[in-house]
């Protein structure tokens, strides 16, 4: 609340980055100051959420992508950013303001971007600057949407390749729980009332029924506790490095997450090297940038070899966790002086491998699972049969 000259009361907001600054504004425009109070308000939803809410991978493609296609058709970067900002995800809207605040005091737009690590990664900001000196940004931007949309797709694939088979599993022990807790009850009862002896396996299926029905709650919270203690665990450094090397170790599974991480490895490698990045740098870069925690060390440890003075396909071949493919067809292009193509050729390689592990996992995984669900249901079903046939042979005729 402030008052004018002639003592007018007047009531109103004003935006500003402190209290002083605010004070400074409202003294300048001849205002007296009766009351400022920060106004309190909820932050965003994204801020609060931000694994639902906040800036996903997909809103970085479509943006660098839409951006390269604006500055080819001849659009000014600060325009173009401005267009970009109305669209998409109000959580990467408000990152879009910010970098045209940069921009226009003077920063590039790499620069601006930067400052953004969750959003835009090293790897990301490295690139921008390779086009922004070259010149070719928009080019850079299309490069790094399509590197990013390749990553995603394989990422997608592995998912929903899992997907199916979980589902089954899921309904599976949905259907074993169902008939250990009520179906088998009301066998149990039967057999009570009519004072029957029960089979050896059906006495056996009754105590696990049993079992499940007197302690299913117990079951559920020591489930739900097992889950969260696993969640908590694997967002440690420690957990998350366990949690990559078990998944490498998983038959079939294992092998496409590693040929998927080999085939952007090599891109990133090549994109970074064909950008003017050092070797050196480039590799700490795709360290940064992996995922998984043990193809992230394994990288690191390259770097160091490299920075040994060992060659790059040297250093690559020394760690068991490169196929000894890679390293000869890294060595191919050292001695060609053709490093960034053959980089690339080696990540179309591994995807297509990871596709092949893909489709492998889903073959192998879908039967096998079908066919275990249907043995325990089965032999759930024929145990109980037998029990009611016996029961019946039982009863005076």
């Amino acid at each position: 609340m402030a008052s004018t000259a002639d003592g007018s009361p007047i009531r109103g907001v004003v935006e500003a980055d402190s209290e002083t600054i605010a004070e400074d504004i409202l003294w300048k425009s001849g205002l007296t100051i009766i009351d400022l109070k920060k106004r309190q308000k909820l932050p965003p939803i994204y801020e609060i959420l931000p694994s639902l809410f906040g800036v996903k991978k997909r809103d970085v493609i479509q943006f660098s992508r839409n951006l390269a296609n604006l500055l080819d058709a001849g659009i000014p970067i600060l325009r173009a950013l401005s267009i970009q900002s109305r669209f998409g995800r109000a959580a990467f809207r408000d990152v879009l303001r910010d970098v045209i605040k940069e921009l226009e005091k003077g920063l590039r737009l790499s620069e601006a971007c930067a400052k953004y690590p969750k959003v835009f990664p090293n790897f990301y900001v490295y690139l921008l600057k390779t086009g922004e000196e070259v010149g070719n940004l928009a080019q850079v931007l299309k490069d790094i949407a399509t590197s990013m949309e390749r990553d995603e797709a394989i990422a997608r694939k592995v998912k929903g390749s899992l997907a199916y088979p979980a589902f089954v599993m899921l309904l599976a022990v949905g259907a074993i729980v169902v008939m250990l807790t009520v179906v088998v009850p009301a066998i149990t009862s039967m057999f009570k009332e009519f004072g029957t002896g029960l089979p050896p396996m059906t006495r056996g299926l009754i105590a696990v029924g049993d079992f499940f029905s007197g302690n299913i709650i117990y079951m559920i919270l020591g489930v739900v506790v097992i889950v969260i203690v696993i969640v908590l665990y694997t967002r440690t450094p420690s957990g998350k490095k366990n949690r990559d090397r078990f998944i490498l170790k998983i038959p079939v599974i294992g092998g496409a997450t590693l040929k998927g991480g080999l085939a952007r490895f090599n891109r990133n490698m090549g994109m970074l090297i064909g950008g003017g990045v050092s070797l050196f740098d480039a590799l700490r870069l795709v360290s940064e940038t992996t995922d998984n925690l043990v193809l992230s060390e394994a990288v690191a440890n390259v770097r160091v070899a490299v920075g040994d003075g060992k060659l790059f396909s040297q250093a690559v071949s020394a760690d068991p966790i490169f196929p000894m493919l890679m390293s000869e067809m890294i060595g191919v292009g050292e001695e060609a002086g053709s490093l960034e193509s053959h980089l690339l050729k080696v990540s179309a390689y591994y995807e297509e491998e990871a596709e092949r592990a893909i489709n492998q996992v889903t073959g192998m995984l879908t039967p096998a699972l079908t066919i275990g669900v249907g043995l325990i249901i089965g032999l759930i079903a024929v145990t109980l049969f037998s029990s009611i046939y016996s029961l019946v042979g039982a009863l005076p005729t």
